[in-house]
């Protein structure tokens, strides 16, 4: 308990002695302070006031979307051009810029959640209005890169649609054949429906007439047996004969349930094709070069130097740079100078 007592009545009088040496050293504190300010101050009225001019673009898309899932080139990738002056030979030539004497460095910020830019450039106040000209012949220069694409990207959709307009127009004669063949099937399956039922009655009528033999008074045994032999010979017959048609009726239902499903799949393909060609016309109409979110214009005012933050910076510098020239000055008195 006294040693804490003690730190802390210690702790006191470095604090008191620190505070004792600013006081008496006030002047060079304030000396330091103020050659400080002058120096921030000065900074403030020679520099040359710069001027934003900035414009918002979106990249090329081929959708609606606004949060780049549909765009031909990402935000960053456009961003990435800019900011590494891909574009600033170009516009160097088209405006005639020295490249050494008018070096440009355009500024990219994308907007948070969204796949839009605003690019911007700095320049003196003398030449703040030729920010817009830069910008608007950078917006040229980018659309004009991008229409290549854009028609590369116009001719792949023609491309596709006239593919699926081939293939439906394939698929419907395909489905025409198939409804041919089906109505075919079915006449020959109702003809042949026609037969098993003509050998049915036939059977019918033949074993009618063996019943009436064999239960009769017949003539003599000798025609019996011949015409009971030669009444199940007819019956044997119309059975191989009933069997065969049965199994052609059995193989024609097989077809014609083939026929019906493949019948169903090509117009299914056809609704597919056609679906296709909505969702690439929709596409193609969505499709547009850059966009001009907000057109180039000129900051009201200027952007460098800021006079609070200088000035701020000034005076916590000041502040920083005082107290280290005291401390320092007492202990070259104190130490060094007594020596």
């Amino acid at each position: 308990m006294h040693k804490n007592n003690r730190n802390y009545e210690e702790l006191e009088i470095d604090l008191s002695q620190y505070i004792k040496t600013i006081v008496n050293r006030k002047m060079t504190l304030i000396v330091v302070l103020l050659l400080t300010l002058a120096i921030g101050v000065s900074y403030i009225l020679f520099s040359p006031k710069m001027y934003r001019s900035s414009m918002m673009i979106q990249p090329p898309a081929v959708g609606p979307s606004m949060t780049g899932a549909n765009d031909i080139d990402s935000a960053e990738s456009l961003k990435g051009l800019i900011v590494n002056n891909a574009f600033n030979d170009e516009l160097s030539r088209k405006l005639k810029l020295d490249p050494e004497k008018d070096s440009v460095e355009f500024k990219v910020r994308i907007s948070d959640k969204t796949n839009i830019l605003q690019v911007s450039v700095d320049l003196e106040s003398k030449k703040k209005e030729f920010g817009v000209v830069l910008l608007r012949n950078l917006n040229g220069l980018i659309f004009d890169s991008y229409s290549k694409r854009i028609e590369a990207e116009r001719a792949e959709i023609d491309s596709q649609v006239k593919f699926n307009e081939r293939a439906i127009v394939n698929a419907k004669e395909k489905a025409k054949n198939l409804q041919e063949q089906i109505k075919e099937v079915t006449a020959r399956k109702d003809k042949l429906m026609g037969e098993i039922k003509l050998v049915s009655i036939n059977t019918e009528q033949i074993l009618e007439k063996r019943a009436g033999l064999t239960k009769g008074n017949a003539i003599n045994e000798i025609t019996e047996n011949v015409s009971i032999l030669l009444l199940s010979n007819f019956l044997q017959n119309n059975s191989s004969y009933l069997n065969q048609l049965n199994n052609q009726s059995s193989e024609l239902t097989i077809h014609q349930s083939n026929l019906n499903l493949e019948l169903k799949n090509t117009t299914s393909q056809i609704s597919d094709f056609q679906m296709a060609i909505d969702k690439l016309k929709i596409r193609a109409d969505f499709i547009s070069n850059l966009k001009t979110i907000s057109q180039p214009r000129v900051s009201g005012n200027p952007v460098s130097p800021n006079k609070k933050k200088v000035l701020v910076i000034s005076i916590a510098m000041g502040l920083f740079f005082g107290l280290l020239t005291v401390f320092l000055r007492e202990f070259w008195v104190n130490n060094l100078v007594k020596k």
